[in-house]
């Protein structure tokens, strides 16, 4: 099971810096997850790509620690990082041939996943790029806000999408992978079970979850035979190791 550091280790240090990076390869994690997004305050078209999760989280690190996707990928490219596989979430679309070149120049295609929500991205990747050259996952469900802080009075909106995306997601995503349309699902983890899990592993993809914070969910996870489980907090895992083993 892949331990996947959450914006590098978030809990740790501010996420998608530097510092949080480092923090997680102390860890000894197995992935990386960043993300990459256009500058909200420059041209939509034309502005720099950076790291951060949202336009908040780019005003907030103005101070000096918001790297641009330049500055990330050279420090990943590193030799103290050649061991960690890599995981670029793609937060929007409109700069996917940005990001696919600028991992080419750094030869970090082969140790890395790509995840979006929008299987468009993933279809104009799939165009430019040579089979096998980079895996490309999808994320689930596809949702514009953060499930985990949702006012309580929409919370059995949740469930029952949750419930509907259970039923529906395993078929949809084992066509996408069977077709060769991508290797990996990323998944929100109320929606891992079972049948998600066969279905993908059935259809030859990989199945990982998102983001994941609480012990008792990572034993489930690990338990249901997922292959990777992405944490704000990496020390998660080695605790989730000392119980499996006592």
């Amino acid at each position: 099971m892949k331990r996947i550091g959450h914006k590098g280790a978030h809990t740790i240090e501010h996420g998608n810096t530097v510092a949080s990076f480092h923090a997680a390869r102390e860890l000894d994690v197995d992935m990386i997850e960043f993300d990459i997004m256009r500058h909200p305050y420059e041209d939509r078209q034309n502005g720099k790509l950076v790291f951060a999760h949202d336009p908040s989280d780019a005003a907030a690190r103005e101070d000096g620690t918001l790297l641009t996707m330049e500055q990330g990928l050279d420090l990943l490219a590193s030799p103290e990082f050649s061991a960690i596989g890599l995981d670029v979430d793609m937060k929007h679309r409109g700069f996917e041939m940005q990001v696919i070149d600028a991992l080419r120049e750094r030869e970090l295609l082969a140790r890395t996943m790509i995840t979006t929500m929008h299987a468009e991205s993933l279809k104009l990747i799939r165009e430019h790029v040579r089979p096998g050259e980079v895996k490309l996952g999808l994320t689930i469900p596809k949702v514009t806000k953060d499930w985990l802080n949702m006012p309580s009075v929409v919370k059995p909106i949740i469930v029952a999408g949750v419930i509907e995306h259970r039923l529906r997601q395993p078929a949809r995503v084992a066509k996408l992978i069977e077709s060769g349309e991508i290797q990996a699902v990323m998944a929100f983890h109320s929606l891992v079970s079972t049948r998600l899990v066969k279905t993908v592993h059935d259809a030859g993809g990989e199945l990982y979850a998102w983001t994941v914070d609480d012990p008792d969910t990572i034993d489930r996870l690990i338990e249901l035979g997922i292959d990777g489980i992405v944490s704000n907090d990496p020390r998660l895992f080695a605790e989730a190791a000392e119980r499996a083993a006592a």
